[in-house]
């Protein structure tokens, strides 16, 4: 029985290690699954987006230069709008493309930092979704805003799904108040 074991297991190995067409589709499917989400546009891109979402929204914010810097796993560019306030984009070393958005307002005022992430959360809904009312942008980042706590490391965390982008919001103690978007 144990001999009968040995020889089946091994001749469906050989007939696995000879079938390159299975080796080949696996392997495609493999990297289809293993490629990341990404947003429409590159970092030039983003940043007109970002810019023209500012102005839309009265806002003073804008990306004035893209710097990107290269890391192990995704490149990313950074923009810093004033002490403690930011805007980090993760870039596909793959495709160039955007892969997530982060906003994020540290400063000692936790009144004065909620409203500045509203403003920043507000431009990064309606730059990640063009096509998104600039109503609807005001009205989910304030909820948003409403239901995350203002004391630190608290629980609920929200986050909404709104074309095919997912955005979190979070407040985390030694880093502020932070807002992520996602293709998902």
């Amino acid at each position: 029985m144990r001999k009968t074991a040995c020889v089946l297991l091994a001749l469906c190995m050989v007939a696995c290690n000879n079938s390159d067409d299975i080796r080949t589709g696996e392997a495609a499917q493999r990297h289809a699954l293993l490629s990341e989400p990404a947003f429409a546009f590159d970092a030039q891109e983003f940043a007109d987006a970002f810019n023209a979402a500012a102005r839309r929204h009265g806002s003073a914010f804008r990306i004035d230069h893209i710097d990107v810097r290269h890391g192990a796993v995704h490149d990313y560019f950074q923009q810093v709008f004033g002490a403690g306030m930011s805007l980090t984009a993760g870039i596909s070393k793959e495709s160039g493309r955007i892969t997530s958005v982060t906003a994020l307002v540290n400063g000692s005022d936790a009144d004065a930092d909620r409203k500045k992430l509203l403003i920043l959360a507000e431009i990064v809904m309606s730059a990640t979704n063009p096509r998104l009312p600039r109503e609807q942008s005001v009205a989910t980042a304030t909820a948003m805003l409403q239901e995350v706590s203002a004391s630190s490391d608290a629980h609920p965390f929200p986050q909404r799904f709104v074309d095919h982008v997912r955005y979190g919001l979070r407040n985390d103690s030694g880093v502020g108040y932070w807002l992520i978007a996602n293709p998902a």
